[in-house]
């Protein structure tokens, strides 16, 4: 993917996502629910199953990074 067109500090920021993500433990996923960035452990029958007990499998809210509320 060609990235001429980031910023140094848009580069740093990719570069450190891709490091966490060879550390990320498979057990946890991330998740993006209606513009909100979750993580949930991985394989939750509550995520999976019913779209109403998907809140409850949310172990914790990411703040800050922008996403686009998935579905896409």
């Amino acid at each position: 993917m060609p990235d001429d067109e980031l910023s140094d500090q848009e580069r740093t920021a990719i570069t450190a996502l891709q490091r966490l993500g060879r550390r990320w433990p498979r057990s946890l996923t991330l998740a993006s629910m209606d513009g909100s960035l979750v993580v949930i452990r991985t394989g939750d029958s509550r995520f999976i199953d019913d779209d109403t007990d998907r809140a409850e499998a949310v172990v914790a809210d990411i703040r800050g990074i922008p996403n686009t509320g998935g579905g896409w």
